[in-house]
């Protein structure tokens, strides 16, 4: 699951942070907020769930 969620997370900074430099719509910045918010969330649940490094 951490394979498929970091580069998630990734994309979703970079989609945002391109958005941020170009005329991109509300919604757009708002879509890449959510699935950022939604990945480190989940990411950060599982880290505390396993008590790993």
């Amino acid at each position: 699951m951490n394979r498929l969620l970091w580069p998630l997370l990734v994309l979703s900074v970079l989609g945002n942070a391109v958005a941020s430099f170009t005329p991109a719509d509300t919604a757009v910045h708002l879509a890449f907020g959510t699935v950022t918010a939604l990945t480190a969330t989940a990411l950060a649940v599982r880290r505390l769930r396993t008590g790993g490094p």
